[in-house]
């Protein structure tokens, strides 16, 4: 079934964003955790605390840079257990280290004992496939080394991180995604997130041809106005339901 959700505009007021998501029929919204904290502006800390009395759903992305796996799971794994979560997403970056053949491996390692200790509480694991800025998570092959010695944990395809339609076939081959990132892009720009219709992406194309099968998650990263986040769902709800009623004839 699909569910969708959005990326939270952590630099407004929470209640207005939930009071949103509610009236605008989203089933969650993701909110960023980036070393060891929760970004929400405009919340007091421990905002997990006032995340869990606003009583709407939320799914944390985790941005981890290499060192990032030892430092911070311990409390990220507190705070989900806090919010009764059963999932989280990790994207993995580098930017404190210089990025090598070597590099690839210690990322999946990591990986890999982070899983095991989220898997302890219950929790599954998301990891996200990078765009050419990042170096790394970003290539078919480093994905196929991170899943290889991974193949529990799912992939979350940010569409918007693919170089063309060649690179996401190649992504999906190593691993079919359960968790979508949907935001446009041009292709002669490295990395952009655009509300849907504002970029080059055919998504009548990725849907019909490479994510047919799809049925999971699906997350607006549009941190744009309202109008803006609703026409990106309203795009691919509308694609969707044709593929679907298209499916039943």
């Amino acid at each position: 079934m699909i569910e969708y959700g959005r990326s939270i505009r952590w630099f407004n007021d929470y209640t207005a964003e939930v009071e949103f998501s509610k009236s605008t029929n989203f089933d969650f919204m993701q909110i960023w955790y980036v070393k060891g904290e929760i970004l929400l502006d405009k919340v007091l800390s421990p905002k997990e605390l006032h995340i869990l009395k606003s009583n709407f759903p939320v799914m944390i992305h985790a941005v981890y840079d290499i060192d990032d796996y030892d430092t911070y799971t311990d409390k990220l794994i507190r705070i989900l257990n806090f919010l009764g979560h059963n999932e989280v997403i990790i994207h993995p970056v580098c930017e404190s280290q210089n990025v090598n053949k070597d590099t690839i491996y210690t990322i999946a390692d990591k990986i890999h004992k982070t899983n095991l200790l989220l898997n302890q509480n219950n929790i599954k694991l998301y990891i996200e496939n990078n765009s050419v800025i990042d170096k790394i998570n970003y290539k078919p092959e480093d994905l196929k080394i991170v899943f290889d010695k991974n193949p529990d944990v799912e992939l979350l395809l940010d569409v918007a991180h693919i170089d063309d339609y060649v690179h996401l076939e190649k992504i999906i081959d190593v691993k079919y995604p359960t968790c979508l990132h949907i935001a446009d892009k041009r292709f002669n720009v490295l990395h952009e997130h655009l509300p849907l219709g504002k970029g080059e992406l055919d998504f009548n194309l990725i849907f019909k041809k490479y994510l047919h099968e799809f049925d999971g998650k699906i997350i607006f990263e549009v941190v744009d106005t309202d109008e803006l986040i609703l026409n990106s769902k309203r795009t691919i709800e509308l694609i969707l339901n044709n593929n679907n009623q298209n499916h039943l004839r």
